[in-house]
């Protein structure tokens, strides 16, 4: 996206992505206020429920993104810092402000760590359960589309041409997409290792 604002706010909403443009702003906090002030109650209040989403601050220059700030927006704490000054416990700092609102791995439970994504697949494919577990479980997921003798007939041709170590990773390569994430879900649900 070619664009000459100097900052961007890009808010995820309901998987939603929005996109607002800001010129001439001194700094993200000032973006951030804009959003709060001029674009949030119009564009978003319907959408967001609870107020609290995904939002990123994107400075840019000469239409290339330099930096982006990773934030949660959280409607209480925008009112306290931008509308009241202050919370319960006295003068809200931008320090404080920006502590809150930071977001953190912790706020994001659905993506894992990369490191963490690919011990577990090294110890799937080095000590997978027994194959009745997982390929019942295919056969039987409500996306599941493949019978059971087609599965195992894939399985065992990897299982005898490649082994037992390797023998998981080929059969990833023979799997389409929706059975990749069949057993995705079943490595990150049921594999206990």
């Amino acid at each position: 996206m070619m664009t000459t604002a100097n900052y961007i706010v890009k808010a995820v909403v309901d998987g939603e992505v929005y996109i607002f443009p800001y010129d001439n702003l001194g700094d993200a906090w000032e973006a951030l206020e804009e959003f709060y002030h001029e674009d949030y109650p119009e564009e978003l209040i319907r959408k967001d429920g609870g107020g609290l989403f995904p939002i990123d601050v994107i400075a840019m220059d000469g239409g290339k993104a330099i930096r982006k700030y990773e934030f949660t927006f959280n409607i209480g704490l925008f009112r306290a810092f931008f509308d009241k000054g202050h919370t319960a416990d006295g003068i809200y700092t931008l320090d404080q402000f920006a502590k809150d609102i930071e977001r953190k791995p912790e706020d994001k439970p659905d993506v894992k760590q990369a490191t963490d994504i690919i011990a577990l697949w090294s110890d799937w494919c080095m000590g997978y359960d027994d194959e009745n577990l997982w390929l019942d479980y295919m056969v039987k997921h409500p996306k599941g589309h493949c019978n059971r003798l087609h599965l195992q007939e894939k399985w065992d041709y990897c299982y005898e041409e490649y082994g037992h170590r390797a023998a998981m990773n080929m059969l990833w390569r023979e799997l389409d997409n929706r059975n990749r994430e069949i057993l995705t879900e079943y490595i990150l649900t049921k594999y206990h290792h």
